[in-house]
């Protein structure tokens, strides 16, 4: 299904305003009101292999947790104790036996988010274990992906990743392990990198690697809901084949039979996001560092060439001359049916409410 909205009385359809890119308090409702409501890729499956084992994180601004409980689950909490507020685990991952132990006072909470102890308190009422357990949020695996949602209550994962569950069914993921990642800062809005990723009208001029590979006389992208699905057929002699996903707000996932690389944004704030990338592969023996290595060099530089121009589209963005532009009604209906989703999403949810309480 393609989404399709009425042009302007001038015939044109317009791009968001240039202040939206670049607003802190707007950036602070899409925190809310589109972040905080759906999933968010955070990590994957085998770091977090045995009971106890954690990883911890920032999703959409908040400090967040993962770990494996006793029964095999996934849980997911905001890190922070319930007691003065301090941050309970402070490495990036790690193990924790049976309990986690607040730094502060000694506070511990089971593996599922109860709390356990509050050691040495004094006279006070005593506290109700479910009552006064870690700020629980929503933790579901998906072919050996982890995802976080900060709002305790909405869809379920399969649901909302939609017909990627289906399209990708024949692409191995659970045998692919991860060889490498790449992180980077930049001074980009999370809009700005999205409309980007969901069109190749500037695939020719930027993008001669990618050219060569695919044709792109036949590339599109259908919108299904809030699902891009973006493909093209490999020219002979092309590195690549395989299927491509964008699903809104930014989730990003590049299948392959050999391998797959995995991309999602962690927005900084207003104008700034930091780009995340992981890459996996089936074979990751000695034998094959060396391809591998070539694989992921030719993906990130196609990401280093998006990233150079929307830089300067940023900048622009938060001058203040340009407001907005008219879309390619051939090659941009994508990036029209994103911006619908944003604005949808700033315009159908009130805040969501975060309980206190542990699963």
């Amino acid at each position: 299904m393609t989404m399709t909205s009425p042009a302007a009385p001038d015939g044109f359809t317009w791009t968001l305003p240039a202040a939206w890119y670049r607003d802190p308090e707007r950036y602070e409702q899409e925190r809310q009101r589109i972040f905080a409501r759906n999933w968010m890729l955070f990590t994957w499956g085998a770091r977090l292999r045995n009971p106890g084992d954690y990883v911890t994180g920032t999703v959409a601004g908040y400090p967040v947790f993962a770990i494996r409980g006793e029964d095999g689950q996934v849980r997911a909490f905001h890190n922070v104790c319930r007691h003065r507020g301090a941050q309970l685990l402070t490495k990036a991952e790690g193990q924790c036996p049976r309990l986690v132990v607040c730094p502060y006072h000694s506070w511990s909470y089971t593996l599922d988010g109860k709390l356990k102890r509050s050691p040495d308190f004094g006279s006070a009422p005593a506290f109700d274990p479910q009552e006064w357990g870690l700020f629980r949020i929503a933790a579901e695996e998906w072919r050996g992906l982890v995802f976080l949602r900060i709002a305790p209550e909405g869809q379920g994962l399969r649901d909302w990743l939609g017909p990627i569950d289906a399209l990708a069914a024949d692409y191995p993921l659970e045998q692919q392990h991860w060889f490498a990642e790449k992180n980077r800062d930049c001074e980009v809005d999370w809009k700005t990198y999205g409309e980007n990723y969901l069109e190749c009208y500037h695939c020719r001029t930027m993008h001669p690697g990618l050219c060569a590979s695919l044709d792109m006389e036949r590339y599109r992208i259908d919108v299904h809901d809030e699902m891009f699905h973006l493909h093209a057929p490999k020219r002979d002699g092309g590195l690549t084949r395989g299927v491509y996903f964008y699903r809104f707000p930014f989730l990003m996932l590049n299948l392959y039979d050999w391998g797959s690389s995995i991309a999602t944004l962690e927005p900084l704030g207003a104008g700034r996001l930091r780009h995340i990338n992981w890459y996996f592969f089936t074979d990751v023996s000695p034998e094959k560092v060396a391809e591998n290595r070539q694989s992921i060099e030719w993906s990130a530089q196609i990401v280093s060439e998006d990233l150079d121009i929307i830089t300067g589209v940023q900048r622009n963005l938060n001058a203040g001359i340009y407001q907005r532009g008219p879309l390619s009604p051939k090659h941009e209906h994508a990036v029209h049916a994103f911006q619908d989703m944003v604005r949808r999403g700033m315009a159908d949810h009130p805040a969501p409410a975060h309980r206190a309480a542990a699963e």
